[in-house]
Formats: structure tokens, sequence, C-alpha cells
């Protein structure tokens, strides 16, 4: 794997590391704040306040879930070491000057001052990438683009 790619690999796990780190955070302040609510409330004022963070806790579940999910994703796409002929998951691809890589959403990054685009491969792009090879043109949202690099 060529070493600006592993830079990305790192950097992307780095931003889902904090994010899984803030979630955790969140989640453990809900629970205190369930545990608080139960020892000082009573009556209708106490229902609805567990209520609300009760769905603030299952809101946080699922995206702590969501983002252990793209940590998976990316060790795993990481350890793929062999450069792909067509365009798959793990393929960095160039079209004119942006660069995308094929994993999961994340959006914009910045590696080593460069710009690019995280997209997962059921991405509206993702999805015409898939398959493609070096040189290929495609058409997005009536543009035709070659893929001028795949890595």
């Amino acid at each position: 794997m060529n070493t600006f790619k592993e830079k990305i690999y790192q950097t992307a796990i780095a931003k889902v590391k904090d994010k899984i780190n803030l979630l955790e955070t969140e989640r453990n302040a809900i629970n205190e704040g369930i545990l608080e609510d139960t020892k000082s409330s009573a009556g209708d004022k106490f229902e609805t306040g567990r209520e609300t963070m009760s769905r603030d806790l299952m809101t946080v579940a699922a995206q702590l879930k969501q983002a252990n999910f793209e940590f998976d994703e990316l060790c795993r796409l990481q350890a793929i070491k062999e450069p792909s002929a067509s365009v798959q998951e793990g393929s960095l691809v160039q079209l004119g000057s942006d660069r995308y890589l094929i994993s999961v959403s994340l959006g914009q990054l910045t590696v080593d001052g460069q710009k690019l685009f995280m997209l997962s491969k059921n991405s509206p792009l993702g999805e015409i990438l898939i398959g493609k090879k070096r040189n290929e043109q495609v058409e997005f949202r009536g543009k035709t683009i070659t893929i001028n690099e795949l890595n």
C-alpha cells in the first residue's frame, strides 16, 4: 500500500476513534443523568425527563454502533495491501483533480495538505465507480469524468 493511502487510513481511523470516545462520554453522561433523575424526581416531570433521556441514550447507542462499524470497516480495508485493476472497496481513485477513497462515508478529509473524500461503495458516485478501470470514463451528474489514477 502506498504511504499516502496509509496516512489516509490513519487519519480516518483517528477521526472515528475520536467520535467513539465522544459518544461514549455522552452515553456515560446520559446514564449518570438517568441515575440522578431517579434519585431526585417524582411524578409526570420524572417520567417525561426519564423518557427523554432514554431516547437520547438510544440515539447515542445507535451512533456508537455506527461509529464502531466504521472503525471495523476501516481496519478491514486498511489490511488490503494489493492494488486492484478495477475500483473496489479500499481503492483510492482520482477523478480530475479530486481524490476519493472508496471505504466508509466520512466526507472530506485533509491529509498532507491534500483534500480527499471518503465515500461508501453504496453512495451514488461509489456505485458508478465500482468495477471501473483506470482511464475509463464515468458520467456523474451530467459530467463525463476520466479515472486518472487508481491505487
